[in-house]
């Protein structure tokens, strides 16, 4: 694995970041690391709940929204972080796009977690997708 994420630019009402890997798969996994650690740090996060999820969108801009709003949602339903992404797989059928993964993480407990900044959701707005030197890159404003 030699992907990971970088913040680009935080604004009182947003974070820029940039998420990238060998594949489509790391980025997003990446992009899904990005968000925990925008949340909270993930050093601490031990992998003692597992969740599956599922999302789809009608291109890969949507998927990163889903993928990211799914992320959002499990935060605010159960508040789990995690700490470790897998995601299987990334395909396309029919002109939709599928995405399945595995989280590994716990509830959040402010005790033993450092507060980040509460996330909003994902938009569209400065979204890039796109490769370079062989690595897949995606670019996405989180909503604070």
């Amino acid at each position: 694995m030699s992907g990971g994420f970088r913040f680009l630019e935080e604004h009182t009402s947003d974070v820029y970041i940039e998420a990238y890997g060998d594949d489509l798969e790391e980025a997003f996994e990446n992009a899904a690391l990005a968000f925990y650690n925008t949340l909270t740090s993930t050093e601490n996060v031990s992998g003692s709940i597992v969740k599956d999820v599922e999302v789809s969108g009608e291109d890969l801009e949507a998927l990163l929204v889903e993928w990211l709003q799914q992320l959002i949602v499990l935060f605010d339903v159960d508040r789990f972080v995690a700490s470790r992404i897998e995601v299987h797989s990334i395909s396309k059928v029919n002109d939709k796009y599928f995405l399945k993964a595995k989280l590994y993480g716990e509830e959040f407990d402010p005790s033993k977690h450092k507060r980040g900044v509460y996330v909003k959701g994902a938009t569209y707005w400065r979204m890039e997708i796109f490769k370079k030197n062989s690595k897949v890159f995606l670019r996405f404003v989180l909503d604070i």
